[in-house]
């Protein structure tokens, strides 16, 4: 559990949280290793139930932090799925353009992206089983309820698409199953 210098700064609240837990986790093990080594005693219920104690939120701060780490690996494993970020130059401003939010004809917020599927190992027969996607796809996820949906498009054509476009685009597109969530914290 030593410090990462390659980790995000502490502005990331799942990076800080996760400090936090470190260091608790660390400072409950310290506490219970301290309590051993000065000898419990076994006639003392109060130093019995101390080190229960510290044992039991050391526990706690161990599960904590192997969601906390889940969560931050998930979301790292998510981030490399999307594209790289590109940007241009929009009346003077920077706009982002990887990730668009924007909400749809019955007020409902949807994020969309493009999709550009990579080379697989089955090499260039990998298009059969793409189909109209094979050139690349836009995926939206609404973000106030569970639903997913892809369209086939080219992504050379994502950079300059208005949010009028994704609206008649999202009311093309076909249903994505939904990523089941695992809670392994429990």
């Amino acid at each position: 559990m030593s410090p990462n210098p390659s980790r995000p700064s502490n502005s990331d609240p799942l990076q800080k949280a996760l400090d936090d837990s470190e260091k608790e986790l660390r400072r409950r093990l310290e506490d219970a290793c301290e309590a051993e080594a000065k000898g419990v005693s076994t006639e003392s219920t109060e130093e019995i139930r101390r080190l229960e104690d510290n044992l039991l939120a050391a526990a706690s701060a161990a599960k904590q932090t192997l969601a906390l780490r889940g969560q931050m690996k998930r979301r790292t494993q998510a981030e490399r799925q999307r594209p790289e970020s590109s940007a241009h130059e929009s009346g003077g401003n920077n706009v982002v353009m990887g990730v668009r939010e924007f909400t749809d004809d019955e007020g409902r917020s949807w994020r969309a992206w493009s999709v550009v599927p990579g080379q697989s190992r089955a090499s260039s027969s990998g298009g059969q089983f793409l189909g109209g996607f094979q050139n690349g796809w836009i995926c939206f996820e609404g973000l106030n309820v569970s639903a997913r949906r892809r369209l086939p498009f080219p992504r050379e054509k994502w950079p300059n698409i208005s949010d009028d476009e994704l609206r008649h685009l999202l009311r093309q597109a076909i249903d994505a199953p939904l990523r089941e969530r695992r809670n392994r914290a429990s």
